[in-house]
């Protein structure tokens, strides 16, 4: 009898316990679903956990950008390209641009995921006017903002410019892969304009040289986009400090 009453006891548990995996499954499809149409992405892979930092992130984005941010004016044959978001453990962030399909924001798992969502915004703002017929050329300026001849192929000299305690004022870069990479630069500081990081902050207060770059960006991408004006996010930092 006691043997019995134990094996009833471990079926129901196992029914019970199937039965919450089910609907804690069916309750994340329902949330990437709601995210998906309240800011018209597609979420391909991520962890519940993920999906509160998405929808906070979006949710600070002006109204219509992101249908802005996708879609190519020049380009009508595709209108629907997308936003992709997956979440991998290959310790990657990236923009796989795709100029009929749209943008995979891969961001890496073992990271904050606010940050990286930030990057993939500029990035993909990058390609949105790199694909203009008649983009304007002073988003791709970033190098005017930087040492006189300096090149981003440079690899032996780049440190001196790095920023860091000691290094503050004459600061260009706030990291060696910025400091190597004209995209990844714009985009990093993209990400601390998007920072509720006390540190991030820091920087665009402390290095004037990375303000006048994240001033730069702030600008073209108002300039670039219908949607954007002087009320964004990002755009906090600046207010009375110009």
């Amino acid at each position: 009898m006691k043997k019995t009453f134990i094996t009833v006891a471990i079926m129901i548990m196992a029914i019970t316990l199937s039965g919450c995996g089910k609907n804690k499954s069916e309750r994340l499809n329902e949330r990437e679903l709601e995210i998906e149409q309240k800011y018209g992405i597609e979420i391909e892979k991520v962890r519940e956990e993920d999906l509160k930092v998405i929808d906070d992130y979006f949710a600070k984005l002006p109204d219509g950008f992101v249908k802005e941010l996708k879609t190519y004016q020049d380009y009508e044959e595709y209108p629907d390209r997308k936003i992709y978001i997956y979440v991998s453990g290959d310790g990657i962030t990236d923009v796989k641009n795709d100029l009929s399909l749209g943008d995979y924001w891969i961001l890496d798992k073992n990271r904050e995921i606010d940050g990286q969502l930030a990057y993939c915004t500029m990035e993909s703002a990058y390609y949105n006017i790199k694909y203009r017929k008649n983009h304007m050329d002073a988003m791709f300026s970033m190098p005017l903002f930087n040492p006189e001849g300096y090149d981003y192929s440079d690899t032996t000299e780049y440190f001196k410019y790095l920023y860091n305690e000691d290094n503050q004022e004459e600061a260009y870069f706030i990291g060696d892969e910025p400091a190597l990479d004209d995209i990844d630069d714009e985009a990093r500081i993209f990400s601390l304009l998007m920072t509720e990081d006390e540190k991030g902050i820091e920087i665009l207060d402390k290095a004037p040289k990375i303000r006048k770059k994240a001033l730069y960006i702030r600008d073209v991408i108002q300039f670039s986009f219908d949607t954007v004006d002087t009320t964004a996010y990002w755009n906090r930092h600046f207010a009375g400090k110009e």
